[in-house]
């Protein structure tokens, strides 16, 4: 049996259309594991399973006003409430899983998340196969992103499969001598958005995200360039999208709060939130999964980091910013106009392709129903 384990918002979209084919062609035993990293995922309950273990304790999520106060705490601080978490969420799962997954030969993990890597250290240490959906994405920098590119690198040795995104991943992952079979199947989320059947248009809308850790201590920088940016362009609207992460939410309502020119708006649904990006002219970003999303819609991102994983994708789509002062200059340079879709990471069918090669690999070792869809 399978063991399909979602933590986060970006995973469980990421799994969605993986588990929609373990379904529609039901060949495959497996069960649903939703680890509550991300506390609450409204999205999930559109969806019907066969069952969902939830670890139930609450992870404490520092929601209260009571606890904290955003606009005080230094850059420093915030990271430690962050580390604090993210070691609960680990003693957590390496307590609390065993007994979830005693029953299964192999478990599906997506990315680089806290949940992602305890999951595949229980699974290692309880003889588990472990099957890594997106794997070989490399900065080669451990504090960029952090900790996410030392849990995808800790990953990565153990598993006994790699489904990657892209063939320079496969090279990547060959080149490291890791483990196990290795297969390009392009990325999940390009399943969901081909599904949405969007229409892209340029309006004067630019979407804006920020979340990352190592980011934190850049959010007045940021906002100074922002200002330069929208005494230029007095046109454009600017919706920002507040990440789940409560901490870092207050701390941006606490920055921006006089603002007028920018939105905030809370995490929206998936299909509403690609919409919104379908609908825009550009977006500024650190997400390393949004770029995948908005390239693969024709739309330009101005890229909050020193670098990215997400390298293959081709210039056009993407400008690096480290200095995010010069927010101004850069926009000038951009696109001006609707990019075909980038499909570097494929053109959606990454999950049929995933179920197919779980079959062909490992009907021997699972217990399976029939002959898989072609």
């Amino acid at each position: 049996m399978f063991a399909i384990i979602f933590g986060t918002r970006p995973e469980y979209l990421k799994m969605k259309s993986i588990i929609n084919e373990f379904q529609k062609q039901d060949i495959l035993k497996y069960k649903i594991i939703y680890i509550q990293q991300h506390v609450s995922i409204d999205e999930i309950f559109d969806f019907s399973y066969k069952t969902i273990p939830i670890m139930n304790e609450v992870i404490p999520s520092y929601s209260s006003s009571s606890e904290f106060n955003a606009s005080e705490l230094s850059a420093t601080q915030l990271r430690l409430q962050s580390v604090n978490r993210l070691s609960f969420i680990g003693c957590k799962i390496l307590s609390e899983l065993p007994q979830y997954i005693e029953d299964c030969s192999h478990i599906l993990i997506q990315g680089d998340t806290a949940t992602a890597f305890y999951s595949a250290l229980t699974a290692f240490q309880l003889n588990k196969k472990i099957i890594h959906i997106e794997a070989g994405l490399r900065t080669y920098d451990l504090q960029k992103p952090f900790p996410e590119e030392g849990y995808r690198q800790m990953i990565s040795r153990i598993a006994s499969i790699h489904f990657t995104p892209h063939d320079d991943c496969n090279k990547v992952l060959k080149d490291e001598k890791n483990n196990g079979k290795i297969y390009n199947v392009g990325n999940t989320i390009l399943d969901m958005i081909q599904s949405y059947n969007l229409n892209c248009v340029m309006n004067n809308i630019v979407v804006i995200t920020f979340h990352r850790r190592e980011n934190w201590d850049k959010i007045d920088i940021l906002l100074s360039g922002l200002k330069k940016l929208i005494k230029k362009t007095p046109n454009i609207k600017y919706i920002w999208y507040l990440h789940p992460n409560p901490i870092l939410k207050e701390k941006v309502k606490e920055s921006i709060k006089n603002i007028s020119s920018i939105e905030l708006h809370e995490p929206c649904g998936h299909k509403e939130f690609t919409k919104q990006i379908a609908n825009s002219n550009f977006l500024i970003t650190d997400s390393g999964g949004i770029q995948e999303e908005a390239t693969f819609l024709g739309k330009h991102c101005i890229v909050l980091r020193a670098s990215t994983e997400r390298s293959h994708i081709q210039k056009e789509y993407i400008t690096i910013l480290e200095d995010y002062s010069k927010l101004d200059e850069v926009v000038e340079t951009i696109p001006t106009f609707h990019l075909p879709p980038c499909n570097v990471y494929g053109k959606g069918e990454s999950a049929k392709q995933i179920i197919n090669l779980l079959y062909s690999n490992l009907g021997d070792e699972v217990e399976s129903k029939t002959k898989p869809m072609r």
